[in-house]
């Protein structure tokens, strides 16, 4: 199936006048500060699309757009700090990128493979010295909040919406993408997704298990009442019912990651989170209505929307206890950092995942018995793929920056151009090479990998992107159709607020952001597991009374500071939209 350009999912969207045009000194704080593997969105599903003219046109002047270009027939090389290790089988293709550019870009790469751990400080060492880079990774969860305020990125306006002269940007990156993704008024970040959203999230549990203790329907668990049914029988019978995937607990759980309830966005609500804390936003026609901070009591709700007027997240942390008390939840989920093993060796009857997991968990039935593994996809509008049920503010949890000081800014966005240009270039970096690397799936729009390279590349740091996504052809049945909805543009639906970005780099600021997380850490991991004992060792009767008590003392320690500069920058910013 033809995939959906994002223009035509945003249109409605820009037509309401939701999208904004730039940023501001304002800022959409991107709620998760993860790790890459964490931050990645799922794989798209996208058949394999005609070659368009992915071929350099006439290179735009100096004068346009600043920098050098390769376009008097000298070969230009491009400096890129590239995040993750060099992958095998990357030398053959880069020498077959080397043949089919031979006779239009004259652009070869130079290419630096930082090991994921040391990426973060050798970025910020690199571009806050003055360095020379064309082209760097960065993300709102490694320097992108400190370098782009700073201007040590360029703005890229003239490069994007420009088909005349860039095709391939303007066909793989719309103009309501870019828009989207401002960042403190400029147009410095290309943002790296196969899909608007974070995955499907979903439980993974072992089908037989429900099958024999009767639960769901031959097995089959559709509702969290089936769910809590199916973990008392593991209990009952010796095992672990759920696992955490991570320390982080259960983030993602009786919400969208926290960030979005069923109903949420339509009634105007949206929550920013900053130095630990969760500011949720009340706008209507534009304009700040009212704002609370998760954990600070019902009276600061009093003036949202009817039917959220109390601190509506206390209801999800208290679900979690309820969890805990009845044993349901692994007791050492605290310092889990691999579920998926107990899982695979009985030992646990489930634990929380997305629909990414799949190709993996499909894996464990060569040891668990073929049909042994089932999902229950717990948040109802996806369960029941409806349109919009996934509201996203359409930012990129990966993106490319170019640094302000390079002087081989056109060359590096001509070959940018030509890589997002068409199916054959896009996906000769990603999935490497066709017939060695990977093949194409016999249904359309999928691929089969034959070696490690796509893994081993990790195309979440250069090169995903909605236009050349394609599925896996370990995808099938029930889950393959999952996919194909989470890939419509049509299953997502807009937050109330695009391209705002919390700005905390002023210094006293930022010491309040530090003094207030100092806070709220102690909280942050256990309230996502249940558990209603602090990180001072201080316990209580409900979550509820621990969140207040830690929330009251964060906004004593910085946190009223951190508050009232997003409110400030946030009215400022929805003023000039």
């Amino acid at each position: 199936m033809k995939k959906k350009w994002l223009a035509l999912a945003l249109s409605a969207v820009m037509a309401a006048g939701t999208l904004t045009a730039c940023g501001s000194d304002g800022g959409n704080a991107s709620s998760d500060n993860q790790d890459s593997s964490q931050q990645e969105s799922s794989q798209d599903s996208r058949e394999s699309s005609e070659e368009s003219s992915g071929e350099s046109s006439e290179e735009s002047s100096e004068e346009s757009t600043g920098g050098s270009s390769a376009s008097s027939g000298e070969t230009v090389t491009i400096k890129f700090l590239h995040k993750g290790p060099k992958p095998e089988g990357w030398d053959a293709v880069y020498e077959k990128y080397l043949e089919m550019t031979k006779d239009t870009l004259n652009i070869e790469l130079d290419i630096n493979w930082v090991e994921h751990a040391d990426y973060k400080d050798k970025l910020n060492l690199e571009i806050t010295s003055g360095s020379e880079w064309d082209l760097v990774f960065d993300a709102s969860w490694v320097q992108l909040k400190n370098l782009a305020p700073e201007g040590y990125y360029a703005d890229l306006s003239g490069y994007f919406n420009n088909p005349e002269e860039y095709p391939g940007l303007a066909r793989a990156f719309s103009a309501e993408t870019m828009e989207s993704n401002i960042w403190f008024d400029s147009m410095c970040y290309i943002p790296l997704y196969e899909v608007y959203g974070n995955g499907i999230p979903c439980i993974w549990y072992r089908l037989d298990w429900a099958k024999e203790w009767n639960i769901g329907t031959d097995g089959k668990i559709e509702s969290y009442d089936d769910m809590e049914k199916y973990w008392q029988a593991a209990v009952d019978n010796g095992k672990i019912g759920y696992g955490a995937t991570q320390a982080r607990g259960f983030f993602q759980q009786l919400s969208l990651r926290g960030e979005v309830y069923p109903g949420s966005a339509e009634a105007g609500l949206q929550q920013f989170s900053a130095a630990g804390l969760t500011i949720w936003t009340y706008t209507k026609d534009n304009q700040l209505v009212a704002y609370a901070v998760e954990g600070s009591g019902d009276e600061n709700f009093k003036d949202f929307p009817e039917g959220w007027q109390y601190d509506f997240g206390m209801d999800r942390y208290e679900k979690f206890s309820e969890w805990q008390d009845a044993g349901y939840i692994d007791p050492d989920s605290l310092s889990c950092t691999d579920a998926a093993t107990p899982f695979e060796s009985g030992l646990s009857a489930s634990y929380v995942g997305t629909l990414d997991d799949y190709v993996g968990v499909k894996d464990m039935e060569k040891t668990l018995g073929e049909g042994t593994v089932g999902f229950f996809v717990y948040y109802d509008g996806i369960r029941n793929m409806e349109k919009g049920a996934i509201a996203v503010d359409y930012a990129g949890n990966n993106g490319l920056c170019v640094p302000a000081n390079s002087d081989k800014i056109d060359s590096t966005m001509k070959f940018l151009d030509w890589l997002f240009g068409s199916q054959e270039a896009h996906d000769l970096f990603q999935l490497g090479i066709e017939g060695v690397d990977f093949q194409y799936g016999e249904t359309e729009g999928t691929y089969e990998t034959l070696t490690s390279y796509s893994s081993d590349f990790g195309g979440y740091g250069w090169t995903w992107n909605p236009e050349y996504a394609l599925i896996s052809a370990a995808y099938d049945d029930e889950a393959l159709a999952y996919r194909q909805y989470e890939y419509d543009p049509e299953s997502f639906s807009s937050l109330p607020i695009l391209g705002f970005h919390f700005d905390t780099t002023d210094v006293d600021l930022s010491t309040a952001v530090a003094q207030c997380k100092a806070v709220t850490d102690m909280v942050s991991t256990v309230k996502l597991h249940g558990i209603k004992t602090d990180g001072n060792g201080v316990s209580y009767d409900t979550i509820t009374e621990m969140l207040n008590a830690n929330t009251s003392s964060a906004m004593e320690n910085g946190g009223q500071q951190v508050v009232d500069a997003l409110v400030e920058q946030l009215t400022a910013f929805l003023a000039a939209k």
